[in-house]
């Protein structure tokens, strides 16, 4: 293949992430904003954005939404985005050949939808065929890239489980097995957030002299944080879209909302206590999601007023309470102003993404999908740094500096404080069914 022969890794007077170096505290323990931290956060950032919008395209497609082309093409231009990032690492035509092999790929996940949707068994197995060679190439690609550092086989095998957590989530849904088809697309975003740890970590050892080891106790916080706050952000919008539209798994798509509340909860419990985080949950769930249900109820029945309250209090009310909550939490390490601000920067791309979904601008709201998908991170980087300064002792790497890779899946060999929160989320996803479903407006 052409990309083996231009595979000489050549790294620019700078890599294309942002913030690069940028240090928030003074301490010298641990921080969450190093190179190989940087490097992590980018990746995780594009891949899930990958997998969030994969999902949303193919139910989009699957249901015969006027949203669907507009997803579509905001799948390629996360691909596309991908280039420039590989392109600073491994130069111009690697980045190209990487892209490729990416963009290739979400056509044969959009064909497999159509597939489905109109019963061409035939194009279903070409999709299918189109997928797997997605895997092998991409899987080669890497461990060619990496020299070896990100193992073939690892990266094949993961690669495979990925495109099964997206084909098994739409599959799911087909069937209309929505408990399921939610478990698995919450089981596929943490799934995913391992890539980004893999290829970073590959990257990492392969050139130590430009980034640091992005696996550590504090870049694995930040990690989860990033995980926990995107995922919130993709399933607002499919929870508001299905509210709106009076779907089927509006209530599934709530719950898995529910679980994501939970899993914030108890990160924010491990750290600040169990009373600090239930007045976290209390807030969240009263002035944000349950708003956000409202919003939905109100644009599908056209009451103008009730979607006026409902916007008022999402982005100036929740914006402001969230955001002294936080000030107040981290002692003033996320400043108030800029804290609130943030925030109010969150909730109106989820406003907008909404309205302008409700509006027809699929194009715009696809734009703005995208933009607030990356607000996510901004704010997963400021408080899993206020977090780290404010508890160094914590986030102490007392592991070897550089693992060996074994696929997306981690290093063999964890920090005991990585450890905790591996083992944390465990117990969220064991005990996710213990939550009880909301019940839709729109179901009697």
């Amino acid at each position: 293949m052409k990309w083996r022969k231009i595979l000489a890794p050549v790294l620019g007077a700078a890599l294309l992430l942002p913030g690069m170096g940028a240090t928030a505290f003074a301490h010298d323990g641990p921080h969450v904003d190093t190179t190989g931290d940087e490097l992590r956060a980018t990746l995780d950032g594009l891949l899930s954005e990958h997998y969030a919008l994969a999902v949303d395209s193919m139910m989009k497609i699957y249901d015969g939404d006027k949203a669907a082309e507009a997803a579509m093409a905001a799948l390629d231009e996360n691909a596309a985005d991908m280039e420039p990032v590989i392109a600073s690492v491994y130069g111009e035509e690697g980045g190209a050949a990487f892209e490729e092999i990416f963009a290739k790929h979400n056509v044969g996940t959009d064909d497999y939808a159509m597939a489905v949707k109109d019963g061409n068994e035939e194009m279903k197995q070409e999709s299918l065929d189109q997928i797997q060679s997605f895997v092998d190439e991409m899987g080669t690609f890497l461990a060619t890239a990496t020299e070896g550092n990100l193992p073939e086989e690892g990266a094949k095998q993961a690669l495979r489980q990925h495109e099964d957590f997206v084909q098994d989530t739409f599959d799911l849904y087909v069937a209309g097995e929505y408990e399921a088809a939610y478990t698995s697309y919450l089981e596929g975003f943490k799934q995913i957030f391992g890539a980004g740890s893999a290829i970073s970590g590959a990257i990492a050892t392969q050139f130590p002299d430009q980034f640091t080891d992005p696996n550590t106790p504090a870049g694995d916080f930040r990690s989860t944080v990033n995980r926990i706050a995107a995922e919130h952000f993709a399933l607002a919008q499919l929870s508001m879209a299905k509210g709106y539209n009076g779907s089927a798994d509006f209530d599934f798509a709530d719950w898995a909302q529910d679980q994501n509340t939970e899993e914030f909860r108890g990160a924010l419990a491990s750290v600040y206590g169990e009373e600090a985080s239930n007045q976290f949950t209390a807030l969240w769930n009263n002035e944000h999601i349950s708003i956000q249900g409202n919003l939905a109820a109100a644009s599908a029945s056209e009451d103008q007023e009730a979607v006026d309250g409902a916007v008022m209090t999402l982005t100036d009310t929740f914006a402001n309470e969230l955001g002294t909550f936080l000030n107040t939490a981290t002692e003033d390490r996320m400043p108030l102003e800029e804290t609130i601000a943030a925030v109010a920067a969150h909730e109106k791309s989820v406003v907008d993404t909404f309205q302008q979904y409700v509006s027809g601008d699929y194009a715009a709201s696809y734009e703005t999908y995208r933009t607030g998908y990356a607000i996510m991170f901004d704010i997963g980087k400021g408080l899993s740094g206020a977090v780290v300064d404010q508890f160094p002792e914590n986030f102490v790497n007392a592991a070897p500096e550089k693992m060996p890779a074994t696929g997306f899946g981690g290093s063999e060999s964890q920090s005991s404080t990585m450890m905790l929160w591996v083992a944390l989320s465990a117990l969220i996803l064991v005990g996710a069914g213990t939550i009880t479903y909301r019940q839709s407006k729109q179901q009697s």
